[in-house]
């Protein structure tokens, strides 16, 4: 009875009760939304770093990323190159010199990050080679040429074609330093990344720097992502002079990332929850009083508190259910459509490649969040309850049949 009753109550006003539960509705839509398309930042910023950037897992000897001297290099370096390769758990893995330096040319300098790379693995591990606009990815024969990311080239007025000038210092502290001539440029949707590293081939890296067939880096790519902290275990324990870091480690942003996207949502949601429930409150305070001679006779018949304090809830709890179909539809729908159209942020490209983002976000949603979700519209539908609820429970039967 009380089931029916409450649903009949929430159609006595149907345009306040439609008004309701499109803001409802709409409320739902947008925090799902909301949550998808930084579902969408976030993966792709990930996503570059891992496929593009870092890698999953980075060996270096441990004092190495400090002040990446040469004289920390890994011992054995290709041996355990090889082995690592050969790993169940490992798709592909490749080995670096890497190199701290001065990147040249008639029109200045300015500091870089030199990789020796080794081309054919590096294209397995690093999908660098897929944002070369000009020119040529390095070759295996190719002697003394240079990749360079468009944002460098400009920065020291440069072009496809042109000589480079490195300096470093070599494995004995002294300078060393080559001339290239740039085959490539590449352009990602990481500005600062572009701007600081340059690749040449780990044949003239390691003559130039007197590593000899060392390596300063491996890095490598997993089958499975989920088997990244078991293997990482692994790896240390059969390495233990070596320092083995997941992609997590090497760049803390990407962990400072996602702790900021959580915040952030969290206040986001927290105020779309509270704009639905002050709408709610209103709404429900309102049928309050318009029926408070009603209520006031059906207190005065024996109806106990209880059960008016339920029916308040529910009528509550149906305008909240009544909205969500709505809400959800008109959410699966635009994330569905977005994710395989992505949403084009090409008139901030500028600002978002500062930080490594992409100017084309696709919005992703998780089971669990949906889930969060709905159980946060529950909940706020019953806070939102105990305030009309309290208020038709404050009535005195006398009083309120008389008004």
């Amino acid at each position: 009875m009380i089931l029916r009753i409450a649903w009949r109550n929430i159609w006595r006003s149907r345009n306040r009760s439609l008004v309701i539960i499109g803001s409802i509705g709409l409320g739902l839509w947008a925090a799902l939304f909301l949550t998808a398309f930084y579902n969408g930042l976030v993966e792709q910023r990930i996503r570059s770093a891992v496929d593009t950037e870092i890698a999953h897992i980075q060996l270096h000897h441990p004092q190495f990323r400090a002040d990446y001297d040469l004289q920390y290099r890994l011992p054995q370096g290709p041996q355990t190159l090889e082995e690592i390769a050969r790993m169940p758990d490992v798709r592909t893995a490749t080995g670096r010199v890497v190199l701290q330096g001065m990147a040249s040319s008639a029109s200045g300098s300015t500091g870089v990050e030199i990789q020796g790379v080794m081309p054919g693995r590096e294209k397995t591990v690093s999908r660098l080679y897929t944002f070369v606009k000009d020119g040529n990815y390095l070759r295996d024969s190719g002697i003394h040429e240079i990749m360079v990311g468009r944002r460098l080239l400009k920065k020291l007025k440069l072009e496809v074609g042109s000589k480079m000038v490195l300096t470093f210092n070599d494995a004995e502290g002294n300078i060393s330093s080559g001339a290239f001539r740039v085959s490539g440029a590449y352009e990602t949707v990481n500005a600062p990344y572009d701007e600081s590293k340059v690749f040449i081939h780990i044949r003239e890296a390691r003559e130039l720097s007197g590593l000899g067939a060392d390596l300063n880096e491996i890095a490598l790519i997993l089958r499975n992502e989920n088997r990244l902290d078991t293997l990482a275990h692994a790896l240390a324990n059969r390495w233990p002079e070596t320092s083995v870091q997941t992609w997590e480690e090497i760049d803390p942003e990407m962990q400072l990332l996602v702790a900021s996207f959580n915040s952030m949502m969290l206040v986001y949601m927290s105020i779309i929850m509270l704009a639905l429930a002050f709408g709610i409150v209103n709404t429900m305070m309102m049928s309050v009083l318009e029926r408070t001679r009603e209520l006031g006779m059906l207190l005065s018949l024996g109806m106990n508190r209880l059960r008016v304090f339920a029916m308040i809830t529910l009528e509550t709890l149906f305008l909240v259910l009544a909205g969500c179909p709505a809400g959800i539809l008109a959410s699966v729908i635009t994330i569905m459509i977005t994710r395989k159209t992505g949403i084009s942020l090409a008139k901030f490209s500028e600002v978002y490649s500062s930080f490594g983002y992409s100017d084309r976000v696709f919005p992703s949603l998780t089971m669990k969040q949906f889930f969060m979700m709905m159980a946060l519209v529950v909940v706020t539908a019953l806070v939102s309850a105990i305030f009309p609820s309290r208020r038709a429970l404050s009535l005195k039967p006398a009083e309120a049949i008389r008004k």
